[in-house]
């Protein structure tokens, strides 16, 4: 029969031996009052609060200033003048001319203290485009209070457009607007000018007139002298233009 061996003394001399480095571990950890101040840039990035990402929010489209004009008085006659609003970047033409249209215009307290008008609260945009030519086309009606078409005063008429005209051709655009068309309702109609009414197309020149420069011509009479002679002799031949 076998002999059996008794392994407690060894089992026991193992327990010892962990229980050991057990402690040894133990003491090797930093304690509450040793812990260690460790600078952020030591950190992983995961744990640094100055690393942290944010997150952007697109506000939207990006608006930009425009510039419109409107009227101010120059003792007999209207001159434009410019004021800057903001519109969307993205914004079309029609967008862009329809700004001074009707109610979408508000003046501001200055201006309104300046006594500056807009023509074209008369008016109610149809439609806005500029062809290839570079020439803006611009669709407009004036109405009254119950919505319907009228016709207004050749100077009313005039202001609009001289604003029309100025502010289109204004634009910054990559091709710059050249001229313009007005139409009323579609079809073609007189504008008032400073060489008188045309159906054509209209430009700054044509209002030069709505400039502060600009100076009346002044209207020369010729004096008229009357120079004493000798009748002519009886008889003489006189030029009847026959």
């Amino acid at each position: 029969m076998g002999m059996r061996l008794d392994r407690r003394p060894l089992l026991h001399h193992v327990a010892i031996i962990l229980a050991t480095m057990l402690a040894a571990v133990a003491c090797s950890l930093p304690t509450d009052d040793e812990a260690a101040i460790i600078a952020p840039e030591d950190l992983p990035d995961a744990l640094r609060s100055d690393l942290a990402t944010t997150t952007t929010v697109d506000a939207g489209p990006r608006s930009e200033p425009i510039e419109l004009y409107l009227l101010a008085a120059a003792g007999d006659r209207n001159v434009v003048v410019q004021v800057i609003r903001e519109i969307d970047a993205i914004a079309g033409f029609e967008q862009r001319i329809g700004l001074l249209f009707g109610e979408s215009f508000v003046r501001t307290e200055q201006e309104e203290e300046d006594g500056w008008s807009n023509a074209l609260r008369e008016f109610e945009l149809i439609e806005a485009s500029v062809n290839d030519s570079r020439v803006a086309i611009i669709d407009m009606v004036a109405l009254d209070e119950n919505g319907e078409p009228i016709t207004v005063e050749a100077q009313v008429l005039a202001d609009a457009v001289a604003q029309l005209v100025f502010t289109a051709t204004g634009f910054p655009l990559d091709e710059p607007i050249l001229a313009v068309r007005i139409l009323s309702n579609g079809a073609r109609t007189f504008v008032p000018t400073l060489e008188g009414d045309t159906e054509e197309v209209v430009n700054r020149d044509d209002f030069v007139n709505y400039t502060a420069e600009w100076v009346p011509p002044t209207t020369t009479v010729a004096s008229t002298s009357t120079t004493q002679g000798t009748a002519p002799e009886s008889g003489g031949a006189t030029d009847n233009g026959d």
